[in-house]
């Protein structure tokens, strides 16, 4: 199926993404930061949740995730497919900014994010020990996220 998206157009195969996004689903980190995006994504972003249905996505299936703070998330999704025309418009869903990415051989990465969510955990934030609060993480993160968005210059 092919979707234009602003001045993009993409190619996806919606039952192959939905197969692949579907199996990731299962296979998530239990952390808290991880369960905290799991259990706040479909309230807080309904739309963005559609959105990456209709690209045979699902949401609970990132095949990465982000968390730079505990309430500020970066998601990744492989998507079955193709971009067949690249554009200059910057895309989103909402206020939540979209990053198509070249990757797999047959398919390509949709990066979402920063997504602002609740912390709605039993334990407070910065008392949980995960690999997302410790610093050297969260600068890999923050300088991931600064290249992927095409910034030349990362000042620390």
């Amino acid at each position: 199926m092919t979707f234009d998206l602003a001045d993009w157009r993409v190619q996806v195969d919606v039952d192959a993404t939905r197969r692949h996004t579907s199996e990731n689903a299962s296979d998530h980190c239990d952390c808290a930061y991880c369960r905290n995006f799991y259990e706040t994504l479909p309230n807080r972003y309904p739309g963005l949740c559609v959105a990456l249905s209709r690209l045979g996505i699902d949401p609970m299936g990132p095949c990465e995730l982000m968390p730079f703070t505990p309430n500020l998330y970066l998601a990744c999704y492989p998507v079955k497919g193709r971009i067949l025309r690249w554009g200059r418009s910057q895309l989103a869903v909402g206020d939540i900014p979209i990053v198509l990415e070249t990757g797999e051989i047959d398919g390509f990465f949709l990066w979402a994010g920063e997504m602002e969510l609740p912390w709605v955990q039993p334990e407070p934030a910065d008392e949980v020990r995960s690999p997302a609060n410790m610093p050297e993480f969260l600068e890999r993160m923050r300088r991931t996220w600064l290249l992927r968005h095409g910034q030349e210059q990362i000042h620390s």
